[in-house]
């Protein structure tokens, strides 16, 4: 394979982008097309030396170029996966929620990726595409990323995987993985500066209109209260702190409560939810102020208040601890949208 650095090229870089059975099909589609109009872009910039040939082809998982995708959406493809030439990058989408079950739909792509990697391929997934790249064995001993709500599926079944819950995108040389739904468009930029410079994925962020976001999963993670347990007494425990965020019952007030001493409590609640009591409470608490900052204008003290913190300067510290953002940034970002200026019409009169 040529080398990776941005001069190693001597060669057009082969990029072959898979498109999985019954796949999101605006995910490969999306990798294929910023990446052919990177490549315009690129050759329109001035830049210090010229960037390398990209080629790109959509690769069928399947038997046949032509794949059906989610919603009955069909995509011919270039190439086939018995009659694909080496690569120098395999880009993998991700799979579609019933994870397991599109797994073994796409399970051909198994044995096909270990031997694109063997053969000296860079391999790179896209959300819940690491998970056929833990099949393939390609992650044992690395780090890697998926999707914040597939983590712990892919913790046990992958357990040679060091995962990084956090991050957006986990670079490992040869093994690049990047983590929620859309996070392909991060993927593919850093991929574009990776491959075609700084210069060209700066202006490739504003062609396309695409943030370059590198806020950790956390900031988008939904806590979903674990209540498929079993254990009615914890179950008990938590419809208690859900029912009065501002003033929850302090864990040996908990523990009286479900007739069990505190330590016990706690190590029943920590097996039960995967969280301490005191995690629980400030996820739990964290979720509703982001409710609060999502919703309107209100102050921060009141929304800090409303959950339980009454000091504004710690409240933002533990915010920042669990999403990542600070409070004003996360308002900013997921806050409401002032309504866009109405387009003056051209000689019209304003009224």
């Amino acid at each position: 394979m040529a080398d990776e650095t941005l001069d190693g090229y001597v060669h057009a870089m082969r990029v072959q982008v898979l498109v999985l059975r019954d796949c999101t099909t605006f995910v490969p589609v999306g990798y294929a097309d910023l990446l052919r109009k990177s490549v315009a872009l690129a050759a329109s910039l001035p830049l210090s030396r010229p960037p390398p040939q990209i080629r790109v082809s959509l690769v069928s998982a399947g038997t046949r170029r032509e794949v059906l995708g989610a919603g009955g959406v069909r995509v011919v493809c270039d190439s086939v996966l018995s009659r694909t030439e080496r690569a120098d990058l395999v880009l993998v989408p991700a799979l579609d929620p019933d994870v397991l079950s599109h797994l073994e739909l796409n399970r051909a792509v198994v044995p096909w990726l270990r031997r694109a990697f063997l053969g000296g391929s860079v391999i790179a997934s896209a959300c819940t595409g690491a998970f056929l790249l833990g099949e393939a064995g390609i992650l044992d001993g690395r780090s890697a990323t998926t999707h914040w709500a597939f983590q712990p599926l892919f913790r046990e079944r992958y357990p040679r995987v060091r995962l990084h819950p956090e991050a957006i995108v986990v670079d490992q040389g040869r093994v690049i993985t990047a983590g929620g739904a859309t996070s392909f468009l991060s993927l593919a930029l850093y991929l574009v500066e990776r491959f075609l410079g700084p210069e060209v994925a700066r202006a490739a962020s504003r062609m396309f209109l695409v943030d370059v976001n590198k806020s950790p999963q956390s900031a988008y993670a939904m806590f979903a209260t674990q209540k498929t347990h079993g254990d009615e007494a914890i179950l008990r425990a938590q419809d208690l702190l859900e029912s009065d965020l501002a003033d929850s019952p302090s864990v040996p007030e908990l523990a009286r409560r479900v007739a069990m001493s505190p330590r016990n409590f706690v190590r029943r609640f920590q097996r039960a939810t995967g969280n301490s009591p005191r995690d629980y409470i400030q996820r739990l608490r964290i979720e509703a102020a982001k409710r609060g900052l999502e919703g309107g204008p209100r102050p921060l003290s009141v929304i800090a208040g409303a959950v339980g913190y009454r000091d504004v300067v710690a409240f933002r510290r533990l915010f920042h601890r669990w999403t990542g953002l600070t409070p004003s940034e996360y308002r900013t970002r997921y806050g409401p949208r002032t309504p866009p200026a109405l387009v003056k019409r051209a000689g019209s009169r304003a009224r």
